[in-house]
This record gives C-alpha cells, sequence and structure tokens, in this order.
C-alpha cells in the first residue's frame, strides 16, 4: 500500500506522537532547539544522524507539531502486525535495503511526496551509526535534485543512552540545497553533496 496523504491519516497518528513526545519529555528530558527552521508548507528533506531505534519516534514526533513528515521504513516492517496497517497510513514507505541499484520504486514514493509539496524526513546513512560515521547513501542528493526540495541537517544526541533515561538532544542546523554540477558528473556531484550533508549535520553542536 502506498502512503497515504497527510489528510487521509487517521487521528491515531497524533495521538502516537503525542505519546512520544510525553514518554520522551518524562524519561529522557527531551530538548528540541531550532525547530522553528522548519517551513511549515512547501516540499522539504529533513536529514538526520542516526544512532538508535529512539531516533525515528524523538525526531518524528516533534516534527509533527509543526508538519506531518513521511519516512522510509525497510520493508521488513510491513509484514510485521499492526505495523504493516499502520506504517502506509503514516506516510512510511517501504524500502528494500537489499535491492542492488537502490529501491527505485520507494524513490519514486518518496519523489511523489515532496512533489505534493510534502516533507521527508530521511537518516542518509541508510541504518544506526552505532558510534561510527558511515558513509551516506546517494538517495539524499537524488531526492534533492529530482525534487528541488532544499535540505534542513538535524542532529540528534545521546539518544542511545534513551533506555538509560540519558537526556536526548535534537537541534536543528543548516538549509543545503542541490546544484547541478557544471561538468555533468551527477553520480559525483551526489556522493559529494551527500557527504556535505553529513558534515553539516555533524557540525551541529550540543551546546
Amino acid at each position: 500500500m502506498p502512503a497515504r496523504p497527510h489528510e487521509e491519516r487517521p487521528l491515531l497518528l497524533l495521538l502516537v506522537y503525542a505519546a512520544f513526545r510525553l514518554f520522551f519529555r518524562l524519561f529522557n528530558s527531551i530538548s528540541v532547539q531550532g525547530q522553528e527552521k522548519i517551513p511549515p508548507e512547501g516540499p522539504l528533506i529533513v536529514a538526520s544522524n542516526h544512532l538508535s531505534n529512539a531516533d525515528p519516534p524523538a525526531l518524528l514526533s516533534f516534527m509533527a507539531l509543526v508538519r506531518l513528515p513521511n519516512i522510509i521504513a525497510k520493508k521488513e516492517l510491513f509484514s510485521i502486525w499492526p505495523l504493516g496497517y499502520f506504517l502506509p497510513r503514516w506516510g512510511a514507505i517501504p524500502v528494500d535495503r537489499a535491492r542492488s541499484g537502490g529501491d527505485l520504486g520507494a524513490l519514486r514514493g518518496c519523489l511523489t511526496a515532496l512533489k505534493r509539496g510534502g516533507c521527508m524526513a530521511i537518516f542518509p546513512e541508510g541504518t544506526r551509526a552505532k558510534g561510527r560515521v558511515l558513509k551516506p547513501k546517494a538517495g539524499v542528493a537524488l531526492m534533492a535534485h529530482k525534487s528541488g526540495a532544499p535540505v534542513l541537517c538535524v542532529r540528534i544526541f545521546n539518544s542511545e543512552n534513551f533506555s538509560k533515561l540519558g537526556k536526548i538532544t535534537i537541534k536543528y542546523g543548516n538549509v543545503r540545497r542541490f546544484e547541478p554540477p557544471a561538468d555533468g558528473d551527477l553520480k559525483a556531484a551526489y556522493a559529494r553533496f551527500s557527504e556535505d550533508i553529513m558534515a553539516d549535520i555533524f557540525s551541529i553542536t550540543e551546546e
């Protein structure tokens, strides 16, 4: 099932996000800084680092105070009840991470959401880094190029300690736009842009 437009999503989504916000405020004293940088409308890609399983609910539940984001989720999650029912209704787009050359169906879903003026929240590293800095995938650059959407960088701090009730900080940073290369070498340009996005993310300091 394809991701549904925001207006078709159930009220339950907002209630779930509200429950996540309450949880993170009570147990992790979460701090969200710079969220006013999120434009309330228009195509937007929000790119974040990825430390733990707490990242998606922490990031998305507070983003939802400004606008509801679409997300990418590995296809295996869509086979797990009740996630398989709720994920598409919450704007999730399934991706086959094992597919050689990338999942074109997932890319088309992301571009469709962006061209409708939607917001995509993605983790360019593609998986949890677990204390390492991983090489980013080219998807963030490809989406930015094909959609014309700006990329807003955000960094999550200390989410790997959420189960120990450690404080989590989410801080928004700079915006970048993809500029097509003069030499026409898109592959190299995508790699540079994706690396620049990750550099921008990790340049955000917690203080």
